[in-house]
């Protein structure tokens, strides 16, 4: 078993820690890792997201709780973190950061470990599990800014309508709901052979992405507010998989479906949090720091909860 899972997450988080080193040691320079970061945002993960959620029977059996629970994992962590910052005193631009990045997970990073660990078996449960979990926490964090800003909410709609995280997941899922009557008028090869360049791109990139959530660590930025920083880690990488798991058991979900949704909902937030915050002028510093720490607990706690899943 620990073999299993060192093979599962080594080489995934050896990628973060070489995009951390190449940044640091400036083996490419700060002022080009702005132009990789907006192709992953803007092209790449799009990619990657539209042909996985299009491929995801969303109808298929033992469906609905699996949709309910990566959706409530989302609305677990809002209320959490929504309650922890009035506990902290937290003022509304530290409570922003919070809430976004306990609400927002690294989808990247999931289907990463997620093939290592299922390998094509994981298909079946990957798209299904982004879709809620995805378009609410795009929703959650883009109104958690805009709402510390005057005039903010203006600017939040049109940033809804032109996210391409969210245009993805939505067309995705439309795609997901046509695929089956397509038979008839498309093969099935036909619609493959449509979705491979959008199937090389998006699966071509995950190296990459993790790299540059590595070359996103920002060690610096954990100096200060330490109650905020170790909440947002304590919610996002601890409370939210444990919740996952209790709700998995209290719904029924096991097996494959159990140990993906603490996978995905158990890891850490996702660097497109701070390039929103940024967006928005919302705490960026804190941002940061709030993502790094959850990159840390989740590469100790992340295994051990997973494990927890096999052994189940």
């Amino acid at each position: 078993m620990t073999l299993q899972i060192l093979a599962v997450f080594f080489p995934a988080f050896v990628l973060v820690a070489l995009g951390y080193a190449l940044r640091r040691w400036q083996i490419i320079p700060d002022g080009q890792w702005r132009g990789i970061n907006l192709l992953n945002y803007r092209v790449l993960l799009p990619c990657v997201l539209f042909v996985t959620i299009a491929r995801a029977d969303l109808m298929q059996a033992g469906a609905l709780p699996v949709l309910a629970l990566s959706a409530g994992g989302i609305a677990l962590a809002l209320v959490l973190s929504l309650g922890m910052a009035r506990l902290l005193k937290a003022s509304a631009r530290e409570t922003a950061a919070l809430v976004a990045v306990c609400c927002v997970w690294n989808v990247v990073l999931f289907f990463t470990l997620a093939d290592r660990l299922q390998g094509e078996a994981s298909l079946q449960w990957t798209g299904t599990i982004a879709t809620p979990s995805l378009v609410l926490a795009t929703i959650i964090i883009v109104m958690a800014f805009a709402g510390t800003r005057a005039g903010g909410m203006r600017k939040a709609l049109p940033a809804l309508a032109t996210d391409p995280v969210l245009i993805a997941c939505l067309l995705a899922v439309a795609a997901a709901l046509v695929w089956p009557l397509l038979p008839p008028l498309l093969s099935a090869e036909t619609v493959e052979t449509l979705l491979s360049p959008l199937d090389l791109a998006g699966y071509g990139s995950l190296a990459l992405v993790l790299i540059c959530m590595g070359a996103g660590l920002d060690f610096a930025a954990l100096k200060g507010r330490i109650r905020l920083l170790f909440t947002a880690a304590a919610i996002r990488s601890l409370a939210i998989p444990l919740g996952v798991l209790a709700g998995a058991g209290a719904l029924g979900i096991d097996g494959n479906a159990q140990t993906l949704l603490v996978l995905a909902l158990g890891g850490p937030s996702a660097a497109f949090v701070y390039a929103v915050a940024t967006e928005f002028d919302g705490e960026t510093g804190l941002t940061a720091g709030m993502i790094t720490l959850t990159v840390l607990i989740s590469a100790i706690a992340l295994p051990v909860l997973t494990a927890l899943t096999l052994l189940s």
